[in-house]
């Protein structure tokens, strides 16, 4: 593995870590109906998606 690669991957993973914290704020204040609870889980995934694709079609500043 590259080592362009591997900071991308060590900078995803500590990405993803910061959205999943965001998912665990909005549980731990908020009384979520299951409609907004599936609405957080659907759009912080989609916005890991859209990470993961901006890492793996960029390259490092």
């Amino acid at each position: 593995m590259s080592v362009e690669k591997k900071i991308k991957e060590e900078l995803l993973k500590e990405t993803y870590t910061n959205i999943d914290k965001m998912y665990d704020f909005m549980e731990q204040h908020y009384l979520l109906s299951d409609e907004h609870h599936d609405l957080i889980i659907k759009q912080l995934n989609k916005l890991k998606d859209q990470f993961y694709l901006i890492s793996t079609n960029s390259k490092l500043s």
